[in-house]
């Protein structure tokens, strides 16, 4: 999957563009992009950080821990899933603004980071982060890039284009 990229795009306006980090969690990346497209709601976070997240379900294709880590950077994407719990476990997506310690009111929680959004889309997702904190949850639609896909404008008449 060398080269893959997966597209994010934003209900109420934003694109990013992420490059899949095949080499640090190549089962994790199977698992996101054998799912796309995806379509779901986007909430925030500021409790594990700056982040939006996104709930997701592999059930019994989940990946393993890969590479994991409780310190994520701006731009990381990242699975997490319920390591303990085993079936049924909740599993989410998350794109980081910030860089951060992923904790919860138990400690340190570790996460398996499998693409990562380029700096220059940076002010980007922080616009996008900050919205969905003050405005609230909206749906995200993540699909497979095309070829060397800019991010570009998401929304037309409040509607997500397709």
């Amino acid at each position: 999957m060398t080269g893959e990229r997966i597209r994010l795009e934003f209900e109420r306006g934003g694109v990013l563009i992420a490059d899949v980090l095949s080499e640090l969690a190549p089962r994790t990346v199977s698992a996101v992009v054998s799912a796309l497209p995806l379509e779901t709601t986007v909430y925030h976070t500021r409790w594990c950080g700056r982040e939006v997240y996104f709930p997701v379900s592999f059930g019994h294709s989940a990946p393993p821990r890969e590479n994991d880590t409780s310190t994520v950077n701006t731009g990381d994407v990242i699975y997490w899933r319920e390591w303990e719990k085993g079936d049924g476990a909740s599993e989410a997506l998350s794109v980081y603004y910030g860089a951060e310690v992923v904790r919860d009111h138990h400690g340190f929680l570790s996460v398996n980071v499998f693409a990562r959004v380029s700096q220059d889309q940076w002010p980007k997702i922080a616009e996008i982060g900050l919205r969905i904190w003050q405005r609230g949850i909206e749906t995200i639609r993540v699909t497979r890039a095309a070829g060397r896909e800019a991010p570009r404008p998401a929304t037309q008449g409040g509607k997500i284009r397709t």
